[in-house]
């Protein structure tokens, strides 16, 4: 399989676990807001899936698509446990849904 081939399975399969958290966003508008900063983050997302693919000597069309659905999932993961450990968690008033920031947003969709 060439680079190119491999690149792009790797930016698709990461752009999966987007779909899902685009998802979710839709499905809670009162407490997910829609921003440009989620575009941004899926696009460097597709971008590293792609990149982590052509780095990680993928050679079938489905082991670059693996690489690229894992990619999002674990940074997510990494940067959500990194800011837990920094700040506690997020509260609002009793009975009402927090509204969250675009960065929390994107980070807790899934």
């Amino acid at each position: 399989m060439n680079s190119s081939a491999v690149v792009l399975w790797g930016m698709l399969g990461a752009l999966a676990p987007e779909i899902v958290r685009l998802y979710t966003i839709r499905n809670n508008p009162r407490r997910f807001r829609w921003s440009w900063f989620y575009v941004a983050v899926s696009v460097a997302f597709s971008g590293l899936g792609g990149a982590l693919a052509l780095a990680l000597p993928a050679t079938t069309a489905w082991a670059a698509l693996y690489v690229g659905v894992s990619t999002p999932t674990l940074v997510t993961a990494l940067v959500r446990k990194g800011k837990e450990m920094a700040a506690s968690e997020l509260k609002g008033p009793p009975g009402r849904p927090t509204r969250l920031s675009a960065v929390d947003t994107y980070l807790y969709g899934l």
